[in-house]
């Protein structure tokens, strides 16, 4: 018996971490959209456990700022999206839209994304009932 409560009280505490790292409310100022904005792509990270990329706005006086995006879907689930390692490339023209996190106004929680003047989905479609 105390074996089945030990492991009950440890899967709680997981959930419980799992809930604070994905509820997302501590890190990114929701009630704060940025953008559109436009800039320039520097690189893509497609890997585990979420995908980002980095691109190259310029601020009000014109001067280039590296801002990094997060994505909250896996690689897999953007594959199924029709993400590859190469949608988005140094160079590409990309258009944001984004909250920005708390404590450092270059990164942001990605809302909407345009390549090179083409939507490319960030959100797997609504299931279907």
């Amino acid at each position: 018996m105390t074996k089945y409560l030990l492991v009950l009280i440890y899967g709680l505490g997981f959930t419980s971490a799992g809930q604070a790292h994905h509820g997302g409310g501590s890190y990114w100022t929701e009630d704060q959209l940025v953008g559109p904005v436009t800039g320039t792509a520097t690189g893509l990270s497609f890997n585990f456990p979420h995908v980002s990329f980095s691109l190259d706005i310029p601020d009000e006086q014109g001067n280039l700022v590296n801002h990094t995006m997060s994505i909250r879907w896996t690689p897999t689930v953007l594959r199924r999206m029709g993400w590859r390692r190469n949608s988005i490339e140094p160079g590409d023209k990309l258009t944001v839209t984004f909250v920005p996190h708390k404590q450092d106004p270059t990164v942001g929680a990605l809302r909407s994304l345009v390549v090179n003047d083409v939507p490319l989905a960030i959100e797997p479609p609504a299931e279907e009932d």
